[in-house]
């Protein structure tokens, strides 16, 4: 048909005018003379030309279809000679495997009538007397003929590759060996040499389906179809190690090409991995359940060999999470992968196939490296915003620190914080890191989480203790030096700084953490360690504070006991209270915690008073000549009581040691035989005047307030700037004992 389709009408018109064009060549004159004379016989001679070119045209399409018709006759001719050879090999086969069960059928016959005969030939013989036996070649046996031509059938199928037709042959082997093995009569040497063939024919067909398995381009069904037969010879845990063989290739085949592909995003390359190695598992189980049948449990092979896929899976977890070139982008990076490959890993569970605590176990080590790093970093960066700090407190509202549910931190949570601005820094960062380590704690992970915040926690403590002592940890010397500048207004800043946030780890540590009850004992470990450290610092800071205040204790020897006014520690002790109590004023403060502070503040005094001050080391023998210092001293102790009534620093602890040091005082007076206090009870001395000195403060206080309203008023009117002299803090130490005593 392709000569028909090439085939092309000629141009009949043209054709006939090439004709009429040649006779005009030829005879001008006389087709002129002609159409002139005849014009019907000229039409006629055209038509009869143009009938005999289309006989022509048909002539030659017949010619042309015939030959195509002649070749596709010929080519399907040869293909339907080999639909017949098939169809009559087909005939031949299916013949002879009528005469294969035939012949069975009439060797289990034969066999059978010859285990009757030999039984009633054994019978009959029992009955006639032994003669001398000759050495005769005995017959082969029925087991034996039955041997050699199963051999020969399996040797055939083997050569033409017809290893199912083989495997089938084998199963009904068996059944025929048992069945012959039931009648008894079988020796063993026939048994031994009929295994013995049948052994060596299966292990033959084994590597035949073995080498079928390994071949590099098996498709999934070719192998289950081999495997299956493996199964159906007995070899199942051949099959099942071929079957992993198979998923290995193609696990680490695939994340080669996922590594070494540049199409794939970085984001997506775990996912991948997890998807596809999962997914394998998954179709491994699946077969092995196909080959083995429904287990209760898998074989410790598949275990081991899944465990080793996961191991793959960590491997290329860390070599994703190390690829991130940010340290601060890696912990996000290892914590979405770990919820990416846990995720795909639980689908597994419903196979009963548990592999996600293993994989915990391998990715692990990772993510404990990922996050100690980023704590260091992160540590690095609280130094850096806190070499800055000015310590001076804030009232910053709780939603602008806290964000998201999991964050309350207390019951009864309050309107707003009090703290320095790397305080509030601190917090936000600290949330967000706990937001972000959050998830972790449903893998396993809580130990690791909590360190990591505990870690960042104390190394921001670490800053507030190195501002409030002045000391630097060696480990710590690159980074910038906090210091404090203003004392001790900066330090309660500090510690207020430090309360507030030890209350916000708490109560985020508390929330974070809820439900975790293998947790509960370490976490308030974590939280007491956090107060101690708390209290240490707040108790340091006021032994400094009482020290530099009494680092000199002088003595007023020479005023009479009517022009006895406070000592200059004593004075400066109580202006410095009045200083830090006024931070209530700017409502930057918690009052109720500061109030606290003061009174610790006083009772502390009162303890470094009852134990360092010098008129302990006066001795009984010059105690006469110390009286008035003894008196000093005691004015000075009433003098603090006072104070502690008036502005409320006034405690239980303040009144007992108190009482103690006036008992002392006055045995010690008693013990040298005088009482000098005695007397000056009756007349109410020393609290009049500590009274009286305490109300000459108060008025110069009131005074210098005054005049610093007025002096801020002028500045404000005039916009020049008025030096105040340090008005915005009262004149302290001998200045004020001057005021008091020239009043």
């Amino acid at each position: 048909m392709e000569s028909v389709s090439r085939f092309r009408f000629r141009n009949h018109s043209e054709e006939i005018g090439d004709d009429d064009s040649a006779e005009r060549h030829t005879s001008a004159d006389s087709s002129s003379i002609t159409s002139e004379e005849d014009p019907d016989l000229e039409f006629q001679s055209m038509t009869a030309k143009g009938v005999q070119h289309l006989c022509s045209e048909l002539l030659e399409l017949k010619r042309e279809s015939d030959e195509d018709f002649q070749k596709i006759i010929s080519s399907n001719y040869t293909a339907f000679l080999a639909i017949v050879k098939e169809i009559d090999c087909l005939k031949n086969e299916a013949l002879r495997l009528k005469n294969l069960a035939s012949s069975q059928r009439r060797i289990v016959e034969d066999i059978r009538d010859g285990i009757s005969s030999c039984f009633l030939s054994e019978q009959n013989l029992n009955s006639v007397p032994e003669e001398p036996s000759h050495d005769q070649p005995s017959s082969p046996t029925v087991l034996e003929k039955h041997t050699e031509s199963v051999s020969e059938i399996l040797d055939n199928l083997l050569r033409e590759q017809r290893l199912d037709d083989a495997i089938t042959l084998l199963d009904m082997e068996a059944e025929f060996v048992q069945t012959l093995q039931s009648g008894g009569s079988l020796s063993s040497d026939q048994l031994m040499s009929y295994n013995s063939t049948m052994l060596e024919k299966k292990s033959i067909l084994s590597d035949r389906l073995v080498s079928m398995a390994k071949h590099p381009r098996i498709s999934a069904p070719e192998l289950q179809k081999v495997l299956i037969g493996l199964c159906q010879l007995g070899d199942n845990r051949l099959a099942t190690q071929l079957m992993l063989r198979y998923y290995r290739i193609r696990t680490a085949s695939l994340i080669s090409d996922l590594s070494s592909s540049k199409e794939l995003p970085h984001a997506h390359y775990i996912r991948e991995v997890a998807r596809f190695v999962c997914s394998t598992i998954s179709q491994a189980a699946t077969s092995f359940v196909a080959l083995n049948g429904e287990t209760r449990s898998y074989t410790s092979e598949l275990t081991q060999w899944a465990f080793e896929e996961i191991d793959m899976v960590a491997d290329c977890f860390g070599k994703h999470v190390n690829a991130v070139p940010e340290i601060s982008g890696r912990l996000s990076a290892a914590v979405d992968a770990t919820k990416i490959v846990t995720s795909y890993c639980s689908l597994l569970e419903a196979q009963r196939i548990f592999l996600q605590p293993h994989l915990i176990e391998q990715i692990y080590p990772c993510i404990e490296e990922v996050l100690q790093l980023h704590i260091d970093h992160l540590s690095r960066v609280v130094s850096i915003f806190t070499s800055s700090e000015s310590w001076i407190l804030g009232r910053y509202y709780v939603s602008g620190i806290l964000t998201g549910q999991s964050c309350v931190i207390v019951d009864q949570q309050p309107e707003f914080f009090f703290l320095t601005n790397s305080g509030r820094k601190f917090a936000t960062l600290f949330q967000s890191v706990v937001e972000e380590l959050s998830p972790l704690i449903g893998f396993q992970m809580e130990s690791l989480v909590l360190k990591g915040i505990v870690d960042l926690f104390v190394s921001y403590v670490d800053i507030h203790e190195s501002a409030l002592t002045g000391k630097t940890d060696a480990a710590d010397r690159g980074s910038p030096r906090i210091g404090l500048s203003e004392f001790p207004i900066q330090g309660v800043s500090v510690l207020a700084n430090m309360s507030t946030l030890a209350q916000f780890f708490s109560g985020i540590v508390r929330n974070v953490f809820n439900g975790v009850d293998h947790l509960d004992s370490e976490i308030n470990n974590h939280i007491i360690l956090t107060q101690n450290i708390y209290s240490r610092l707040k108790a340091s800071f006021l032994d400094q504070f009482i020290a530099n205040i009494f680092s000199s204790d002088p003595a007023n020897e020479s005023a009479s006991e009517t022009d006895m006014i406070p000592s200059v520690p004593y004075l400066e002790l109580y202006l410095e209270l009045k200083k830090l109590q006024k931070l209530t004023e700017d409502d930057s403060i918690d009052s109720s915690w500061l109030m606290s502070l003061l009174v610790e503040a006083m009772s502390e005094a009162f303890r470094w008073i009852s134990t360092k001050s010098a008129v302990w080391r006066i001795s009984e023998e010059n105690l006469a000549n110390h009286s008035a210092e003894l008196m000093q001293f005691t004015l000075d102790v009433q003098f603090l009581l006072e104070v502690s009534r008036r502005d409320g620093y006034l405690s239980d602890g303040v009144v007992n040691i108190a009482g103690d040091i006036m008992a002392r005082i006055e045995t010690a007076f008693l013990s040298a035989g005088q009482n000098p206090l005695r007397d000056l009870e009756e007349s109410e001395w020393p609290a009049d005047a500590a009274s009286l000195a305490l109300d000459k403060l108060q008025e110069l206080r009131e005074k210098e307030l005054l005049e610093d309203e007025n002096a801020r008023e002028d500045e404000n009117v005039y916009g020049v700037d008025i030096p105040l002299n340090d008005r915005d803090e009262p004149a302290i130490g001998e200045a004020s004992a001057t005021a008091i005593d020239g009043n």
